[in-house]
Order: structure tokens, then sequence, then C-alpha cells
């Protein structure tokens, strides 16, 4: 009689766990985005292994230019916080580790929100990011 090494698992399981990435992108002139822009939500029991910020356009604002992401209250940061990223140059930053509620198994459906502030006498006129939250869910 022929078995299968994967007799036990059912047809449509893969078997494997494989990482899962969320991807968005953040502008300098979206409508809200001062205040934070819903962008993504994981499944409860997903750990963020890492995230990943590419500037395609700098930030230009004339003092400050501040791309944050995140899932807590109003700060929005526990996925990519104020100086993770230098927003004032084009690149790419990798691995940003979560911290707070976004770091460990999810405890629930989890929204995330990008959001960009900024200070200074000129207001900025450019400014796009592609963020790529990547995060292994759970089985």
């Amino acid at each position: 009689m022929t078995t299968s090494l994967n007799s036990q698992i059912p047809a449509r399981e893969p078997g494997e766990q494989q990482v899962v990435f969320a991807r968005f992108t953040v502008s300098f002139d979206e409508t809200g985005i001062s205040s934070g822009v819903a962008k993504c939500t994981l499944p409860a029991g997903a750990i963020i292994i890492g995230t990943d910020v590419h500037l395609s356009a700098s930030f230009n604002a004339n003092s400050t230019n501040v791309l944050t992401v995140g899932s807590n209250s109003t700060q929005l940061d526990n996925v990519i916080a104020a100086g993770d990223v230098t927003e004032s140059s084009t690149g790419l930053t990798k691995d940003v580790s979560p911290t707070g509620t976004a770091l460990g198994p999810l405890s629930a459906d989890t929204t995330f929100y990008g959001k960009y502030t900024q200070t200074g006498g000129t207001a900025a006129t450019s400014g796009a990011a592609t963020v790529i939250i990547k995060y292994v869910p759970q089985r």
C-alpha cells in the first residue's frame, strides 16, 4: 500500500507557513493624511516580522517631515515611528521592527494607518512612499 507524506493534511492546505505582505502607498497630498488614512487590515494572530519603506519622492516641507505607520490611537507609530525613515531622501529603509501592540501576535483583526505630518513655513510639494508590512498569519 502506498501512502502519501501529506496524508494528514487537508487537500487545500499547502502544508507550510508563508510570509505574506501588505503593500500600500502614502503620499504628501492625500486627503486626511495628517491625521492618518486607513491602509490595510491584518488578520488576528498575525505576527509582523518587519516593514520596508521605499521613498520614490522625498517629502520636502520646509522644516520637519514625519512619516509614520501604525494602529495605536492617534500616534499611529507602532510599525514605523518618527525617525525610522529619512523622509527627505529617496531610497529604501528595510526591516523596521514593530513596537507596542504591533509586536507579537495581533489580538484581533487590526487596521493600520499611514500618516504624514509637516511643519515649517513652506508646505510640502512632493513626497511619496511605498510601505511593505511583512507578516506571518496564524495557521
